[in-house]
């Protein structure tokens, strides 16, 4: 009898553990998990990136550069002046790094407020003129360390049939410190360079306005040419 017992006991042990499998997982519940994982990863890549951005960039190589920030700027032509004449005369106008960078020192009023005061200093806003890319570079010291964040700007030129230019500005790459990074982490930072772009409202639409008048531009190491259409060019010269 026992001996049948037991196996009775070990049928049933069986059936119930058949009956107790696990549930496969359901898609809400894969979801879930996979973006908390995704969460974690995200987390993980900023804070690296973050530390990173504490190797900062050289910036010796930028004309008009100076580590001093307290430096007077030398005298300069006023670039806002500048862009308009050449758009109301459709003359082509030639920008230096140095003089981008001058010109920003002498009319940017740079200070870092709110909580972050307390140990953030800020330094400098600088361009970087390379071939095809205008690099927007903020320059701070954060507890005592350098630290830099810029935006990589892409400017892109298309004929149109009736004659037009299509003028498109790619901001989807930056560089915290030396590290290059993409569009979805540039959106942790962009409201630093929104800021300088309402500081500069007027030469940003003033840039914009040319465009619209099929002005060309052309991004080399340290210039940045505006020119107009051709036909423009020998009607203002005639």
């Amino acid at each position: 009898m026992g001996e049948k017992d037991n196996h009775n006991e070990g049928k049933e042990s069986a059936a119930t553990k058949r009956d107790r499998k696990v549930p496969p997982p359901t898609r809400k519940g894969t979801f879930f998990k996979n973006l908390f994982l995704l969460s974690i990863l995200g987390l993980v890549v900023i804070g690296l990136l973050a530390y990173l951005s504490f190797d900062s960039q050289d910036l010796s190589d930028i004309d008009g550069y100076v580590e001093n920030s307290l430096a007077i700027a030398p005298a300069g032509p006023n670039l806002a002046n500048l862009l308009e004449n050449a758009a109301r005369n459709k003359n082509g106008v030639r920008i230096t790094e140095e003089q981008i960078n001058s010109y920003i020192r002498r009319t940017l009023k740079f200070e870092q407020g709110g909580w972050f005061e307390s140990f953030v200093e800020a330094r400098g806003v600088w361009v970087r003129l390379q071939e095809n890319v205008v690099e927007v570079i903020i320059e701070r010291e954060v507890w005592g360390r350098p630290h830099t964040i810029s935006m990589l700007l892409q400017p892109e030129q298309t004929a149109q049939d009736d004659g037009r230019i299509n003028t498109n500005v790619s901001r989807k790459k930056g560089k915290w410190g030396r590290a290059k990074v993409l569009n979805g982490f540039m959106l942790l930072t962009n409201s630093s360079f929104v800021s300088l772009r309402e500081a500069y409202a007027t030469e940003t639409q003033q840039i914009w306005d040319m465009f619209r008048g099929r002005f060309q531009i052309k991004v080399s190491d340290g210039v940045l040419e505006l020119s107009p259409p051709e036909q423009d060019l020998l009607k203002a010269q005639s």
